[in-house]
């Protein structure tokens, strides 16, 4: 909104719609989820970014390479770790699985209230 308003430009804000469903069935499952939606908001910021290097537009650019793009590619490779690891833990038939990766790389949330 920051950089709309030193545009002079017009904020439109919209619904964030919630999921299309409710059960994941299991936490790889999730993940796996999370990490395509992770994916396709990159891909928007890249095809923005060309877009705006197109236009001629270097405020823009750097404005979504210092606060997006960076931010974007760690949250990918975190979650891809987080899938390969479940994955190689076997955890859609293993609940212990995803109770050890839960306690061990996501922490304990119970002593975090």
């Amino acid at each position: 909104m920051k950089l709309q308003n030193q545009r002079v430009s017009r904020i439109f804000l919209q619904d964030i719609k919630k999921p299309d469903r409710d059960n994941w069935e299991s936490g790889l499952n999730a993940m796996e989820c999370a990490l395509h939606l992770e994916k396709n908001v990159n891909q928007s910021l890249l095809e923005l970014h060309k877009l705006e290097t197109d236009k001629n537009d270097p405020h823009l650019c750097d404005f979504i390479e210092t606060h997006y793009l960076d931010e974007q590619v760690k949250s990918i490779k975190q979650l891809d770790d987080h899938v390969t690891n479940l994955r190689k833990m076997e955890a859609p038939d293993s609940g212990m699985a995803e109770y050890i990766f839960d306690k061990h790389t996501l922490g304990d949330s119970d002593n975090r209230s």
